[in-house]
């Protein structure tokens, strides 16, 4: 059925009507709908920490004191990464990006991350190794999702918060094309392939202490494409391959410990 001249021009005079035209969002809408993305994803990423918790119930070694162990890990890895941000803006800026840096932090982490199984087992030499290992690593996983909420939290009051700081973010975010739906998708991804690393390296390394090599150089791989993609456009990062790349090295850590769990 054909439209007829009248209904086609009240068709097109409609202001409400924005059918057919892909129009950017304006300051006012970025912000709404960051406020909303940001309130979901600090819903999300918690949720994200109860699933974790009630997946590793089965594995429960004697005494979940383990558990206080990988937080210990997880708070150590952050101190190395404050200190290695706070030796950066000190020196030189650059530094930042540079992945000399980024390796060095990956084998400081993946060392205490020896240190940390190497303990566990030494206190508890009575529970399984597996056990030791998932435990371990999801209270590491724990503290980066507790600063991913902080994080996620921290920013969404700053958006919504009129100041300068929204203001240049929201300028920054209209002027790349970048939208609210896949900033938050992106950080979503990359919180999930975080507690799929921990929990996996963590497993491995307890597994065998000669695969703190691999999972070293997954750490690398995860930081050197987070790199790559910062050197891409904002608009671009989405849709480039590099952007699920934390995601996926993490699944395939945590693959890996399992064949290794059932290996056993």
């Amino acid at each position: 059925m054909t439209d007829t001249p009248a209904a086609s021009t009240a068709h097109c005079d409609d202001p409400h009507d924005h059918s057919g035209h892909d129009h950017p969002p304006t300051g006012s809408e970025l912000v709404r709908d960051l406020v909303k993305g940001l309130s979901i994803q600090a819903l999300l990423i918690p949720a994200l920490g109860v699933v974790l918790l009630l997946a590793i119930l089965p594995f429960a070694p004697v005494t979940p004191v383990p558990l206080l162990l990988g937080i210990a890990l997880g708070a150590l890895q952050l101190i190395s990464l404050v200190a290695t941000s706070l030796f950066v803006a000190r020196t030189r800026r650059q530094l930042a990006v540079n992945p000399g840096l980024l390796a060095v932090r990956s084998v400081v982490e993946e060392v205490l991350r020896v240190a940390a199984v190497l303990l566990a087992v030494l206190l508890w030499p009575a529970d399984l190794r597996t056990e030791l290992g998932v435990w371990v690593g999801a209270g590491c996983a724990l503290v980066w999702l507790i600063l991913a909420t902080a994080q996620t939290v921290a920013t969404r009051q700053r958006i919504a918060r009129p100041g300068e700081w929204s203001k240049e973010a929201i300028s920054t975010l209209l002027s790349q094309r970048v939208g609210a739906r896949s900033t938050v998708l992106m950080r979503l991804l990359d919180v999930a392939g975080t507690v799929m690393f921990q929990v996996g390296a963590t497993v491995l390394v307890i597994l065998s202490p000669v695969l703190v090599i691999g999972t070293a150089v997954l750490s690398i791989g995860i930081g050197l494409s987070t790199l790559v993609l910062h050197r891409r456009p904002p608009a671009d990062r989405a849709r480039s391959p590099w952007a699920y790349a934390p995601v996926g090295l993490g699944l395939l850590a945590l693959v890996l410990a399992v064949l290794g769990m059932l290996a056993l």
